[in-house]
């Protein structure tokens, strides 16, 4: 067991799963998009939708999508300080007896590009996971680097980012990968021990079959 499941995280409160780990869902959604965005429709699920407006958990959901810890002073003024940014957000709830009670759906969205959902939960002491990227269940939580990988489903891909990996020696911990036969697409999603770095990156991008590429730091040692 570890010291924060006995005493908690260093937080701004009141409560660390609805405001410590509604702060890191949202910081990690941010993260997933990977870039920046015109506005982003919020849905708070069950315990989050009833009584997360107490607990200021739609305040810690923007001061996380601001990439504000959740040990930051400024999480009570995140609406505020929202406004001052431009950043355009809109709440929504829902009761849904099969999601889980501590659970946020982020659509993001950007210009004309296509919408992009992220969906997130808290899971207490001011844990969180990250539970789907667009039509894919995942889950991560910040104990690893991460990689998140759109491409074409075509034969040798999951070896072109094996030998890419490889070249870099970087170890992989868990990988997930699934394939959409309508859109004739895949999606990968790797654990890493550490850092994917931005040169392997770029060699992943420059396969002209590679749709997007999102490398996310391991956030436990700085969260």
């Amino acid at each position: 067991m570890a010291i924060f499941d006995v005493i908690g995280p260093i937080m701004i409160g009141p409560s660390s799963s609805h405001t410590a780990g509604a702060s890191k869902i949202g910081y990690m959604a941010s993260l997933v998009y990977g870039k920046h965005f015109d506005s982003v429709e919020i849905k708070l699920y069950n315990s989050f939708a009833s009584t997360g407006r107490g607990h200021g958990t739609d305040r810690a959901i923007v001061a996380g999508l601001l990439g504000m810890k959740m040990d930051d002073e400024r999480i009570p003024y995140a609406f505020e300080i929202a406004k001052q940014k431009n950043l355009k957000y809109y709440f929504r709830k829902s009761y849904k007896p099969d999601h889980h009670p501590n659970e946020v759906r982020f659509v993001f969205n950007r210009g004309t590009e296509d919408s992009f959902l992220v969906r997130g939960i808290s899971i207490g002491a001011g844990k969180a996971q990250i539970t789907q990227v667009q039509e894919d269940r995942v889950e991560f939580g910040g104990d690893h680097a991460v990689l998140l990988l759109n491409y074409g489903d075509v034969p040798g891909m999951i070896g072109f980012i094996g030998d890419i990996l490889g070249k870099y020696k970087i170890n992989v911990a868990y990988m997930q990968s699934a394939r959409n036969a309508l859109q004739m697409s895949a999606m990968a999603i790797l654990k890493l021990d550490e850092l994917c770095p931005s040169t392997a990156v770029e060699d992943l991008k420059n396969n002209p079959d590679m749709h997007q590429v999102i490398s996310i730091r391991k956030l436990n040692n700085e969260y």
